[in-house]
């Protein structure tokens, strides 16, 4: 039997080709290999015996120039799912960029919710000023030297403190001191409007709609947050997926050298025909060369990794076996639990681009509300009193409106449009929530089915090489080197579909999450330290 994690029952486990970096084998392995009761031939063309996971696989390295996997310097690193969101939520730079921009809109919230705070505003002013009085100008009857009379000259000064306040009312109150002018000390005047912008819907409207634009901001950062975390997920599994492949690969280059080197022992007795030479290797070139695109491809996952992180340096991630299991297991738990209507009923409380909708729509509502308020006559109550060397006392009424002026029709026109467009943007984005939570979920089922099928394909595609390696070796003329190089093939390629199978499924898995919303909730209930606090 090849290395590989073997899980009991062929219902949720998969048969899990190959160690190296990912371990070696477990107990259950050899419980299943005993139970089957499949011998392990030390003679010739015996698949790979089971080694202890404490002894990592070492792949046979083909002829020719070190792959880029081969040449990559620094240190291994086991690297856990949960430890791998943690470093990309702490170091990934995008994000750092959303966080820095939260500090200017929660900047924009607190000015808006200081729009009632009063405004005290001091002004300091001093000059001087000359002017001519007495003569005319020359060429008009004038008999001095000069064309201007005597200069007069005075200063001027002022020190004055001007506060200003609009309550939630409306009321507009401006006060304004200075002492240094004793005919106007101090002056008061108060307006307080009578239709338009009246009442506190229409003036804490501003603040109402800052405060929703804040919280579609946050749930912003959290979508940032969550299509992080899907992001890393699926660049997680690849990193599993092209381990081991590599591992998949290595087996198989090592099952056709030595099938290559008990043909040339063959060969070379005069069993066998030179010319039978060719097929066997060609086989062992063509493993050779699979072998070092999985090796290139999994230094490739390995810097889609480094640079989700943000890092350059030189560090080569690897994933356990006992890790990869318990990942799997818990997605096979999850999916067992998963209920459509459930999933559609928390993707309508969930969903962050849902709620941000929903808090569109409310801004438009208030959007349309200032609009209406525009188009109303703009009749102020106004009173004003100074008090100085002459006090003075104003009551009034001003009523003003500008007629002919379409711009605040359009401006209500325009918002009631919006409005009704967000309404049926809605309606067509719950529609198309239902539908995806509902394919999400027909996704998880068919890649589940997938590798229940795929884990069979492959312990019959081994079986059959066992068979055939078996027959070759007491001398049937049934079985040929061309049948075991096709059942070699076979067997790759069957554990290629299975490893992609599970890969597909815990992808699918995470896709699901993310289209309902329950990424942030599974990963906080994990202790996961998320970044929204910004």
């Amino acid at each position: 039997m090849g290395k590989g994690l073997w899980v009991s029952g062929l219902t949720v486990g998969l048969l899990w080709v190959g160690t190296g970096a990912l371990a070696g084998a477990t107990e259950s392995g050899d419980r299943l290999d005993r139970r089957h009761g499949m011998a392990l031939w030390a003679e010739s063309l015996p698949l790979e015996p089971l080694q202890p996971a404490s002894e990592p696989l070492e792949p046979l390295a083909p002829p020719g120039p070190p792959s880029t996997a081969e040449s990559a310097p620094g240190a291994t690193v086991a690297l856990t799912l949960a430890d791998f969101v943690s470093l990309v939520l702490a170091g990934n730079r995008d994000l750092q960029n959303v966080g820095l921009g939260r500090i200017v809109q929660r900047q924009a919230l607190t000015a808006a919710e200081q729009t009632f705070d009063p405004r005290f505003t001091p002004i300091f002013e001093v000059g001087a000023s000359r002017q001519w009085t007495g003569s005319e100008v020359a060429g008009e009857g004038a008999t001095g030297d000069g064309v201007f009379g005597s200069p007069l000259t005075s200063r001027e000064s002022r020190a004055v403190l001007q506060a200003n306040v609009t309550t939630r009312q409306g009321t507009r109150i401006e006060v304004e001191a200075d002492p240094l002018t004793p005919d106007r000390l101090l002056n008061v005047e108060i307006q307080q409007p009578l239709l338009r912008d009246f009442g506190t819907a229409i003036n804490e409207a501003p603040v109402e709609q800052a405060r929703l634009e804040e919280r579609r901001n946050q749930l912003a950062l959290e979508a940032t947050v969550i299509d992080l975390i899907t992001t890393a997920t699926t660049r997680y599994t690849d990193l599993i997926s092209a381990q081991a492949q590599v591992d998949i690969q290595a087996q198989s280059l090592g099952r056709r050298q030595r099938q290559l080197e008990i043909l040339q022992a063959l060969v070379a007795a005069g069993r066998e025909a030179p010319i039978n030479l060719l097929d066997t290797e060609r086989a062992v070139a063509d493993a050779e060369r699979s072998l070092v695109e999985a090796q290139n491809a999994l230094a490739q996952a390995n810097n889609a990794l480094l640079n989700l992180i943000g890092t350059d340096q030189a560090i080569r991630f690897m994933v356990n076996s006992a890790a990869v299991e318990a990942l799997f297991q818990e997605a096979t738990a999850q999916a067992a639990q998963y209920e459509v209507e459930t999933l559609i009923a928390q993707a309508f409380r969930l969903r962050r681009d849902y709620q941000r909708a929903q808090l569109e729509r409310q801004q438009m509502t208030l959007d349309l509300r200032l609009a209406e308020n525009d188009l109303r006559w703009q009749v102020n109550a106004v009173a004003e009193g100074s008090v100085g060397d002459i006090p003075q006392t104003r009551l009034g009424l001003v009523a003003t409106r500008t007629f002919e002026e379409p711009q605040f029709e359009t401006n209500r026109l325009r918002s009631a449009i919006r409005l009704q467009q967000q309404d049926n943007s809605l309606r067509q984005q719950e529609d198309e929530l239902r539908n995806d939570v509902t394919t999400r979920l027909a996704d998880v089922r068919s890649t589940q089915f997938q590798v229940e099928a795929a884990e069979r394909a492959t312990l019959s595609a081994r079986r059959q090489l066992e068979a055939a390696q078996e027959q070759y070796r007491l001398g049937r003329d049934t079985v040929g080197l061309s049948s075991l190089i096709t059942q070699e093939e076979q067997l790759v390629e069957a554990e290629t579909n299975a490893l992609d199978a599970r890969i597909a499924f815990l992808n699918r898995i995470a896709l699901l999450e993310q289209t309902v919303g329950l990424t942030l909730e599974r990963w906080v209930a994990q202790g996961i330290q998320l970044p929204l606090a910004n």
